[in-house]
């Protein structure tokens, strides 16, 4: 196996990994992250004038769609955070095996942890609104557009030599998605966790009492979603301080 190829299976992995875990909402993934990212990404060269202005229009696209997104997010997350609640106060639930307990318990986590993380689109901000923005966005503020979706610019040998494309970002590729991600799975589990509540006569009595592991094990799942919070949150400072301080093409390529 060639250098190439192996540098290249961290980025393969991560590729398949989102593959599985976008499957539920694949084509929201695409249309409201991964093309408008890629369009982006074919325009990133803003060196002359028509170049910047297909580079302002594919900004401009993304933060349209994005917003959408965003406002559809938030009108699901509640309904589902909603749904979850309004199930619990069910006489019936008492009796629901604890497996369907469980997944409403994750839902309602990921229903409101979808709705937080929201509040990392704040990244928005740095990005023009609408085309006639384009006379705003000096060169430093593209650049700082360009930090919250490719990776950092590789630092050449020569001034003379042409610097690499960049390329996409898996971490900022998994912020921007993490909301519809969130929202997505609440949903999944709450239906789920409804179908165990629908069966509840086919389980034994028994299997509605909670244990002291189970009970741990749905704390963990919370923990799971905080920890995720807590990256997405570190990981948007970071590239909103390393985006004020870019010029040019310096290098910080261990942040990916």
């Amino acid at each position: 196996m060639s250098m190439a190829k192996i540098r290249n299976l961290p980025q393969a992995f991560v590729k398949i990994l989102l593959q599985i875990l976008t499957s539920s909402y694949s084509g929201a993934y695409a249309y409201h992250t991964v093309n408008p990212i890629e369009n982006i990404r074919k325009h990133q060269e803003c060196q002359g004038e028509i170049s910047r202005s297909e580079l302002i229009k594919a900004l401009v696209q993304f933060h349209n769609t994005k917003s959408e997104e965003l406002s559809f997010v938030s009108k699901a997350a509640t309904l589902s955070g909603a749904a979850v609640i309004g199930v619990f106060s069910w006489p019936t639930t008492e009796k629901t095996v604890w497996a369907a307990k469980l997944l409403w318990n994750w839902s309602l986590f990921l229903s409101t942890f979808s709705l937080i993380s929201s509040a990392h689109q704040r990244l928005l901000r740095h990005l023009p609104r609408s085309e006639q923005d384009s006379q705003e966005y000096n060169d430093d503020k593209l650049q700082l557009a360009l930090n919250l979706f490719l990776q950092p610019p590789v630092k050449v040998a020569s001034l003379s030599a042409k610097p690499e494309a960049r390329r996409i970002s898996s971490r900022m590729l998994w912020i921007w998605q993490c909301p519809m991600m969130l929202m997505s799975y609440s949903w999944v589990l709450f239906l789920v966790g409804y179908a165990l509540h629908l069966l509840t006569p086919v389980f034994d009595p028994s299997q509605a009492e909670i244990s002291f592991t189970i009970a741990l094990v749905s704390v963990s799942g919370c923990a799971f979603v905080v920890l995720n919070f807590i990256f997405c949150a570190g990981v948007c400072q970071m590239r909103l301080e390393k985006g004020s301080s870019l010029n040019g093409f310096l290098s910080y390529a261990p942040f990916r």
